[in-house]
């Protein structure tokens, strides 16, 4: 009591201290030209949810209207009615604009807002620059907003510019008032030989002496144009209904693209596959596609705010009596295991783990599924505690998975499911990168096109090297289209490799056989749409009969219609001036009561729409056990949308939501070979070929498994014996007699898969 009363003598004696010090200056809380007072640099941390950025200046406000948000939880922040606050969902909202019982976010999470109270008097308020990834930063635990990306770029736009108008235009009136706010605010800030002088400050507009200015309107169908528009900035674009967005953007772009060096900025969360996925898809294809528009794409991420993904323990209390074990047990059979730390959210002191996206062993099913040893009994850890994460917290208080996959994992349509997890995509963008373009001799020598659709992966010798592919194993998915400027013709290219020694600590656990120890790296890919079959045969003979050792290769041909042509065409090509032989391909059975295998795999609808969904699993499995890694941008573009819909029938299939899926069905297609003897071969030839190092790190794991029953060195040597060298053939006299007679057979293969 007796600090309460202090701390309101001290306040009161500041507000007359700041009444005599600020008396000759006019005060008026509207007008951003007399908030601040002084600018104060500064060199220190603050604390955020995502780290610890830097603070570049402590800003000095006018004496303001000072305003109380007290939480449940006991805390409270004292600060101006325009103080912005996150609020449930991480949305930035003003004090004056949120209401009691509202949730915003702490360090301990989020706690209701018990009240908001007016306070008696005014003060000078202190705010902070920061920089960071995000505009957020802790007060009082409380989770507190500085800028606006959008009103930064703007303001430079209009203060190193002459005569430039800028546009800002919003779904809703409040949201451009905000951001005409944030620019005013920000303009402020700058030091006087950075600003402009300014003719015009109203709430919806600003005009600089440099002849630059800012105009903004709400939504509406019809754009008021009166004026050049040289920057169009349109905020949460895909929530505006498609009949006045479509309308308005349409009339619009002209005007602004007529202006040279003109710009448009387009900010949104998903809303359905609209006129914002459209542009979004295009601007995320590559440079080279003719379907790319003239947009750049950034994507931001809920997880990529630090520790979103951390795992939550929070031991209870009757359990741990119950079992007659202390929460420090708990939290060194964790850190034996884990990098772990503890945090206080919601009132909850939590056991946190820190998560690793190449570890699955950090990942929360993963944790779910431990025991920790009681009184000589194992006990599964999730009996003793609650076991949960930031996204499933925030997808029980958003209203479920779909509203969460679309306000924070940017997805279009929720009800389609995605091929993969957003760990799994993550780590898909995070190797996304352009192929590259290679000149190569042979290639020069033998075709009559370019082959600039030809591109590999660049920048990585350890992994491709075009002067040493003569000794890779390369697989590949071949998926052939007419050539008439639609369905793509693939020839999509893999490495095999054995798996790095840092995949095989993280995985061994779940790495069964020796097979488990390789994985496919995708190095190359041809894309053409307007190439012909018998053109795409010729490059497909060079590279995989002149360029790869043909002996160690195999690939899936996609046996459509194409497919039966394309093979056809490999017979004769460079009029029959060539060592062509079909053992390169892989093996399948096309109906179910086939006696042989044939070249190719067949995928149609309807008989075979079973075959392309146990594929489509096949693919997950193999990406969840880190067989198979893409590389390619645009096969990971296509990625994106190639879902899993419900039909008419109340049926389902995989398809592309839009554009193209050619690239992901050659993805689906080599998901067949990892359970295929053909490639199981590939990988006891490559055992033998990898330094004797990564032949010691599988040796040690492999060798350590107490349920291996398989002595794999053994069974491996045994083989050696019985084949001798990979290329010398065990033939009978009379398939030796037959090979005389027809010299176009080429190699002949042991494994009944190729006969």
């Amino acid at each position: 009591m007796i600090k309460k009363i202090i701390r309101g003598i001290i306040i009161k004696l500041l507000e007359i201290i700041e009444r005599y010090e600020y008396k000759e200056i006019v005060i008026n809380e509207n007008n951003i030209l007399n908030k601040i007072i002084d600018i104060l640099p500064i060199r220190r941390r603050v604390e955020s949810d995502y780290g610890y950025p830097e603070i570049t200046e402590i800003i000095k406000t006018i004496p303001l209207k000072r305003y109380e948000v007290k939480l449940e939880d006991g805390k409270s922040i004292v600060c101006a009615d325009n103080h912005i606050l996150y609020c449930r969902g991480h949305e930035a909202k003003m004090v004056r604009d949120i209401r009691e019982n509202e949730y915003i976010i702490t360090k301990r999470g989020e706690v209701r807002i018990k009240s908001i109270e007016r306070k008696r008097g005014k003060l000078s308020m202190y705010d902070i620059t920061i920089e960071g990834p995000e505009p957020s930063y802790y007060s009082n635990e409380i989770l507190s907003h500085n800028t606006v990306s959008a009103a930064l770029v703007i303001l430079h736009y209009v203060l190193f510019n002459n005569d430039k108008s800028v546009m800002i235009v919003a779904n809703k009136g409040k949201t451009v008032i905000e951001i005409i706010n944030k620019i005013k605010g920000i303009y402020k800030l700058l030091p006087f030989f950075l600003q402009s002088g300014v003719l015009n400050w109203n709430e919806k507009s600003l005009t600089f002496e440099n002849g630059c200015r800012i105009q903004s309107e709400n939504r509406t169908k019809e754009p008021s144009i009166g004026f050049t528009i040289d920057f169009l900035y349109l905020d949460e674009f895909a929530k505006v209904p498609a009949n006045i967005i479509e309308s308005y953007y349409g009339a619009i772009v002209p005007t602004v693209s007529s202006v040279n060096n003109s710009k448009i900025i387009i900010t949104s969360t998903p809303e359905g596959y609209n006129l914002f996925y459209k542009l979004l898809m295009g601007a995320e294809k590559s440079i080279d596609d003719p379907e790319k528009n003239m947009y750049e794409a950034m994507r931001v991420y809920w997880y990529q705010v630090k520790g979103r993904r951390d795992v939550r323990i929070y031991p209870l209390s009757y359990k741990l009596r119950e079992y007659n074990i202390d929460r420090e047990e708990i939290y060194k059979y964790l850190s034996k295991r884990y990098k772990i730390y503890e945090q206080e959210i919601n009132n909850r002191k939590n056991i946190m783990i820190e998560w690793d996206i190449d570890d699955e062993r950090t990942h929360i099913h993963n944790i779910r599924g431990l025991r920790i040893l009681i009184d000589n009994r194992e006990v599964p850890l999730s009996e003793i505690c609650i076991i949960t994460d930031w996204k499933e917290e925030e997808t029980k208080l958003i209203g479920g998975e779909d509203m969460f996959n679309q306000e924070y994992d940017l997805k279009f349509i929720t009800g389609d499911k995605m091929l993969f997890t957003s760990e799994q995509m993550e780590k898909f963008k995070r190797n996304s990168t352009d192929f590259k373009y290679i000149k190569i001799a042979e290639l020069e020598n033998k075709l009559l096109l370019p082959y600039t659709n030809l591109k590999w992966l660049p920048g990585r010798k350890d992994i491709f090297d075009i002067t040493k592919v003569k000794d890779y194993y390369i697989l590949a998915a071949v998926d052939l289209g007419e050539g008439l400027s639609q369905d793509y013709s693939i020839i999509n290219i893999f490495r095999l490799l054995p798996k790095s020694k840092e995949i095989i600590e993280k995985t061994y656990e779940s790495l069964t056989t020796l097979y488990d120890y390789f994985y496919i790296e995708q190095i190359g890919l041809f894309r053409s749409n307007d190439w012909g079959v018998d053109e795409v045969a010729e490059i497909f003979y060079v590279l995989f009969f002149e360029i790869f050792d043909s002996e160690k290769c195999k690939v899936v041909l996609e046996y459509n219609t194409y497919g039966s042509t394309f093979l056809s065409e490999l017979v004769h090509v460079f009029d029959d001036d060539n060592k062509y032989s079909n053992g390169i391909f892989f093996r399948y059975k096309h109906k179910k009561d086939d006696k042989m295998a044939k070249i190719g795999i067949k995928i149609t609808a309807g008989e075979n729409e079973a075959s392309k969904k146990l594929l489509v699993k096949q693919l997950q499995s193999a990406v969840k056990k880190q067989l198979i890694k893409i590389n390619n941008s645009i096969n990971i573009g296509e990625i994106t949308t190639f879902t899993k819909k419900v039909t008419a029938s109340g049926n389902f299939t995989y398809n592309a939501s839009v554009g193209h899926d050619d690239i992901v069905m050659t993805n689906v297609d080599i998901s067949s070979i990892f359970n295929h003897i053909q490639y199981k071969n590939m990988i006891d030839e490559l055992y033998h070929e990898i330094s004797p190092e990564e032949r010691n790190i599988i040796d040690k794991y492999l060798g350590g498994r107490k349920d291996d029953k398989i002595d794999y060195n053994s069974s491996l040597d045994a083989r050696k014996r019985v084949y001798g060298q990979k290329k010398t053939n065990i033939l009978s006299p009379q398939i030796e007699k037959s090979r005389k007679f027809r010299p176009n057979i080429g190699r002949i293969y042991n494994n009944p898969w190729d006969r």
